[in-house]
């Protein structure tokens, strides 16, 4: 049978250069979606199916706070006019509350807000957006509540059966959280002005969460009262039906114990199962008011699947564990949560995680540390899953001082390992960014952040990317096949796109049958291959006749084809193994201008 040739290996440098593209390659530069006068502020995101990303934010640059947004395709490109598209200019509040944005089941955009337009109070309002820029439930949107009450942090979330339903708090002689239905059209399902699912008399619950249960059904946590320090802040839960009916026959107390923070929001997400995890921290009296981060899981009953009270993610002595956020990953069907740690004075701070499996127990004895506890200043932790484990982003200021913050991210996988080594670089250009970050992830293992910062003077919206592998940018490289059989023969086709800065630049397509970590690292570029046999032979020759333009010149595009081709019953030796590919691209005098992502094929028998 054929066999790999084996030669010399020759030495291989990499050097870090910027890469124009849809998303920027370039930490430092980052991509900007919108830069105009005034500020632009509380960024929200969400990913498509098909790869899409919405976002949204509100827009001072009128001097009213309008709501705009902007969509990408998959590639990164804006398909909007720079700077987004103008959602709403209502009269708005220049106090700011939360909302919400959600991409629906058919690609199209959610967002529910509150603003004065009919009055100095704020009402709760909802506009669908759809990708070619149109509002399908009209030029205003669908008023979910007009009254003399203050309203505010509204939540969105889609059904099971297609329907929207929309949570907010009602501040008002006796405060109430409210919920309305919407149909795909956005016409109201529920009671004109929503219909109460949690009041009681001398209490004021707020921080309403929502997610989608089983059979059309949806999940609602919120903090029992809200009022004072002092006051009963338990987080509780209930699932509703599509009437808007209690589908529990109590709401499950999930934390019962002590009072939750004051103005705390607790984290409740979907299980893919039809139940929820929630997420919390809390003051511990037992431990001095130190506090404590847990997670609880239910399932679609609002049974708890773990202790009542919760899962500890740190037993740490002497120590806080604050500002806990989470994702479940139904590959594993884990949680992994990400935290503040804190000296008892809380004047240093660490990055730690946990993950905790479905039976409830914790994996990694007190939590994976990330970042060691010091005096810089680390924000919050936005989490997704990604591969078997979660990829998670922070705002913090390595050198200390406001407005010296950059945006940092790390990928675990379910050993605890950080994939990349350490935390990525997702913008290194220091500025004031604090918490006011927004994460989604797409389908294929690629997440986006967006963030405001007043790198140009005053508050923009930024963006930028990063693959499961910690490349930013580009997908620079796609294969049609994941595997080729080598009995009847067959060939792998990839696409190789460097962008159009690299137009007309030589490239080197490699390979390795020896994985692809830790790989080739050379100044701070990385090639995720491993030296081994079929490595020397893509270096040394590319014009081999398993190979179809494994080197040359990429077109203006910074485009162009390649192919591997195995010939029947000609490599039968080497069934079972898995090659990884990546390319090179050079410059001038033979520099190496970028180092692409890699991508795995199998050879079946």
């Amino acid at each position: 049978m054929a066999k790999f040739a084996f030669v010399a290996l020759p030495t291989l440098l990499f050097f870090a250069a910027p890469l124009a593209a849809q998303w920027s390659d370039d930490a430092s530069s980052n991509t900007t979606v919108v830069s105009r006068p005034g500020d632009q502020a509380l960024p929200k995101s969400a990913s498509t199916a098909d790869g899409g990303r919405w976002v949204a934010w509100f827009d001072n640059a009128s001097g009213n706070y309008d709501v705009y947004a902007q969509f990408y395709d998959a590639s990164g490109t804006a398909l909007f006019a720079s700077g987004g598209i103008l959602v709403s200019s209502n009269p708005q509040s220049s106090s700011l509350v939360n909302w919400d944005l959600i991409a629906d089941s058919g690609g199209n955009a959610v967002v529910v807000f509150t603003d004065t337009r009919a009055g100095g109070d704020l009402d709760v309002y909802a506009y669908c957006i759809a990708a070619t820029g149109g509002l399908p439930w009209g030029a205003n949107g669908v008023t979910l509540s007009q009254n003399g009450d203050f309203e505010a942090d509204p939540m969105v979330t889609q059904t099971s059966t297609g329907d929207f339903v929309v949570v907010w708090s009602q501040f008002s002689a006796n405060p109430v959280i409210r919920m309305q239905r919407l149909n795909g059209a956005g016409q109201a399902q529920l009671a004109p002005g929503g219909v109460v699912i949690a009041s009681e008399a001398g209490a004021s619950p707020g921080f309403a969460e929502v997610v989608a249960g089983d059979n059309g059904n949806v999940i609602v946590s919120w903090v029992r009262d809200t009022n004072f320090f002092t006051s009963i802040k338990h987080l509780r839960t209930q699932a509703f039906t599509a009437s808007g009916a209690p589908a529990w026959a109590q709401p499950t107390e999930v934390y019962n114990t002590s009072n939750l923070p004051f103005a705390y929001s607790p984290q409740l997400l979907a299980d893919d199962a039809g139940g929820a995890v929630l997420c919390w921290h809390v003051s511990n009296p037992s431990r001095g008011g130190l506090f404590d981060a847990y997670v609880q899981r239910l399932d679609s009953s609002g049974a708890e699947l773990f202790p009542h009270l919760g899962v500890p993610l740190s037993n740490a002595v002497g120590m806080n564990h604050i500002a806990p956020r989470a994702a479940f990953n139904p590959r594993t069907d884990s949680i992994f949560a990400f935290w503040s740690e804190k000296n008892g004075g809380q004047s240093e701070s660490g990055w730690f995680a946990q993950q905790v499996d479905a039976s409830g127990q914790t994996t990694w004895g007190n939590g994976v540390e990330i970042l060691p506890v010091d005096a810089s200043t680390k924000y919050l932790s936005y989490v997704e899953p990604m591969a078997d484990g979660a990829l998670a982003v922070l705002g913090w200021a390595p050198n200390g001082g406001f407005g010296q913050d950059e945006v940092i991210a790390t990928l675990l996988d379910a050993s605890g390992t950080q994939v990349w080594g350490a935390p990525k670089t997702i913008c290194s250009l220091p500025s004031n960014r604090s918490t006011r970050l927004s994460l989604s992830m797409s389908a294929g293992e690629e997440a986006v952040v967006f963030w405001e910062d007043e790198r140009n003077g005053n508050d923009d919206i930024f963006g930028q990317n990063v693959f499961s592998d910690g490349h930013l940018g580009l997908d620079h490289l796609k294969q049609d096949v994941a595997s080729v059989s080598l009995t009847p023969g067959g060939a792998a086709n990839f696409s190789l796109n460097a962008g159009l800065a690299h137009g007309l630049k030589q490239y080197w397509m490699l390979g390795s049958n020896a994985g692809r970590s830790p790989g080739l690292t050379r100044g701070v570029d990385h090639l995720f291959l491993n030296a081994g046999p079929y490595f020397r032979l893509t270096l040394q020759q590319p014009t081999h006749a398993l190979f179809g333009a494994f080197r040359g010149t990429l077109d203006a595009q910074g485009k162009t084809t390649a192919t591997l081709t195995f010939p029947p019953n000609a490599y039968l030796s080497v069934a079972g193994m898995t090659l990884d590919h990546a390319f090179v691209v050079f410059g001038s005098g033979g520099s190496v201008d970028l180092v692409s992502e890699s991508q795995s094929l199998s050879l079946t028998p």
